[in-house]
């Protein structure tokens, strides 16, 4: 993924709406990117202020670095753990395929 995909894509990494694959991508961008790295933490940094000023803090003090840190490796499991359990799932309906054919064939 290049700087300018994954600077499109902030609002929607941020709003929850990317594919599995796509956000993987973007993890690892801005993983390794500083400058896009930047971006995201600017625009989250507003988000999350906002989020909690309309719940109700009016003086939220938190690290937004470790936050996002934290965020970034709670999505980076949570794609994993889904992009494994549909591999499995593949698997598993070949396997059963192939179980139902092999029992037809003798």
């Amino acid at each position: 993924m290049d700087c300018k995909r994954a600077e499109s894509l902030v609002t929607d990494y941020i709003n929850e709406k990317m594919d599995l694959h796509e956000q993987r991508e973007f993890i690892a961008h801005v993983k390794n990117c500083s400058s896009c790295y930047d971006e995201l933490q600017t625009y989250y940094a507003v988000y999350f202020a906002m989020e909690h000023l309309e719940n109700g803090e009016s003086n939220p003090s938190y690290n937004m670095n470790t936050v996002l840190q934290e965020d970034l490796k709670h999505r980076e499991r949570h794609v994993r753990r889904e992009l494994a359990k549909r591999w499995l799932l593949v698997t598993g309906c070949i396997l059963l395929i192939l179980l139902v054919l092999l029992s037809l064939f003798l």
